[in-house]
């Protein structure tokens, strides 16, 4: 029942990753069961009050369940696993990302999911046939290191990433954009069949029947970098696919490293990456003592995010023990709230729900710019101009 209640959660209409995400961090224990003793602290987490009234109208929610239940049966009649956020086998690292897959549907070795030790070797769909073997290579001397090679499937260096990890006799997981019922692209069919019967994994964020959209891509791109510890670019581009997972894996803290191209800058294919190396923006592998440099980097890296994880786990407060009168008005509530950690301020929790307004007006701010096609800097610049004179409006009163 609880993949079905966060499934059902993750389907309600209007229902973003992110808030679910906050949801979980919050209230782990969350259950159909439980739902109604945390209505206040849920309408803050959701913070839209149309959203809300659908979560805690019984027979609406009972109908997503219901449809939830029948869902992960129809995976697991073929074979698919279904995930959810809090599932022993959520994989540790991309539940660190900013806006993780609520749910994951897998095929396969599901126990790799359980491994950090992952790089993702992505790279375009038209390489030459030195990126190529490339790719290839570098797949299998991280296999012959225990690591799993991760990538999506596509033509070109994906498809060389997990026939490289294949021929070394590792494994590989195949993160793809569309359903598992629905391999993509077609010539790739029987390479995914293969990874499933070595041994290898499947993954995707859309269920059976779901619709693939062009940012369906995009957004799969975001799983590949989140799955690993670092991410290694074989050839690309300076546009192209391949830029969306470098800059995830940018903004996700994950090690970029690149292999030293063995043609010129004229190789549209390699252009990418001379950029990357040239302005220093991932780590070189020139030889084979790279690939150990290399390793100890990506050793730090996954120290550097478990810190990062722990250092959010301190002022993460335990909702769990906090009940709520129903009589209650607003944040003003005399709420029992408990700490996990001594030093606890009673105004800890009114200061994060502040937070958390103040992202959601963050993030309306940034829908309104694009609809009015704005730049950054003039939202910017008309908040502080904003801003100044309310502060000095607040002065002469």
């Amino acid at each position: 029942m609880t993949t079905a209640f966060w499934l059902a959660l993750n389907n309600i209409e209007g229902m973003g990753v992110k808030t679910v995400k906050r949801i979980y961090q919050h209230i782990p224990n969350l259950s159909e069961e439980n739902l109604y003793s945390y209505e206040s602290e849920l309408t803050a987490l959701i913070k839209n009050i149309n959203i809300v009234k659908k979560v805690f109208d019984q027979s609406y929610f009972s109908s997503k369940i219901t449809d939830a239940l029948k869902s992960i049966s129809k995976h697991k009649e073929k074979g698919i696993e279904v995930i959810h956020l809090g599932s022993e086998y959520y994989p540790e690292l991309l539940g660190l990302i900013d806006d993780p897959p609520v749910i994951l549907y897998c095929k396969g070795n599901i126990d790799l999911l359980k491994n950090h030790k992952a790089i993702a070797v992505v790279g375009t769909r038209n390489p030459t046939e030195l990126g190529y073997k490339a790719a290839m290579k570098i797949a299998a001397q991280f296999v012959k290191r225990n690591f799993i090679i991760v990538s999506g499937l596509a033509l070109g260096i994906d498809t060389a990433g997990h026939v490289g990890a294949l021929k070394a006799n590792g494994s590989t997981i195949a993160v793809l954009a569309g359903s598992l019922d629905k391999i993509y692209p077609k010539e790739n069919r029987d390479i995914a069949d293969d990874i499933v019967y070595r041994n290898g994994l499947l993954v995707s964020e859309t269920p059976l029947g779901g619709k693939t959209f062009r940012n369906s891509f995009v957004l799969r791109d975001r799983i590949q970098s989140g799955l690993s510890l670092g991410v290694c670019p074989v050839q690309t581009g300076i546009k192209g696919g391949t830029q969306h997972t470098i800059k995830y894996a940018q903004d996700q803290g994950r090690l970029l490293f690149c292999p030293e191209p063995l043609e010129p800058k004229e190789v549209e294919a390699t252009q990418g990456i001379y950029h990357l190396l040239d302005n220093e923006l991932a780590k070189r592998i020139s030889n084979e003592d790279d690939y150990e440099q290399i390793i100890t980097e990506l050793e730090n890296t996954y120290k550097n995010l478990l810190e990062r994880k722990q250092n959010l786990e301190k002022v993460d407060l335990s909702i769990n023990a906090a009940k709520t009168s129903k009589s209650a008005k607003g944040r003003q509530d005399n709420i029992k709230q408990i700490s996990i950690f001594d030093d606890f301020n009673e105004n800890t929790r009114e200061k994060e729900l502040l937070h958390l307004e103040l992202e959601a007006l963050i993030s309306q701010i940034e829908k309104v710019r694009q609809k009015l096609n704005l730049n950054p800097e003039d939202i910017i610049s008309k908040v502080k101009k904003t801003m100044e004179m309310e502060i000095k409006s607040n002065q002469e009163k």
